[in-house]
C-alpha cells in the first residue's frame, strides 16, 4: 500500500488528487472529471449528504423569513 501511495504522489495523477469536500469525510480521491472540478469523492456517499444538508438549511431560512414577514 505504501508503494502504491508513493507511486500516486510521484505520478501524473498527483495534480488531480483531492480531499473530499464533505466536512466529516477524511478520504482523498483522484478527480478524473473532464473539468477537474469535482468536489466530493462520490455523489452516493458524500455529495448527496452535502446537497441535502444545504437544501434543509435553505428551507429553514425560508420558513423563518416567511414567518417573520407574516408577524
Amino acid at each position: 500500500m505504501a508503494t502504491s501511495a508513493a507511486e500516486l504522489l510521484a505520478g501524473e495523477d498527483k495534480a488531480r488528487l483531492k480531499e473530499c469536500g464533505r466536512q466529516s469525510c477524511t478520504r482523498v480521491f483522484i478527480d478524473r472529471s473532464r473539468g477537474g472540478n469535482r468536489i466530493w469523492r462520490g455523489m452516493e456517499a458524500c455529495g448527496n449528504r452535502v446537497k441535502a444538508a444545504n437544501y434543509r438549511s435553505r428551507r429553514r431560512a425560508q420558513e423563518r423569513s416567511s414567518s417573520s414577514a407574516a408577524a
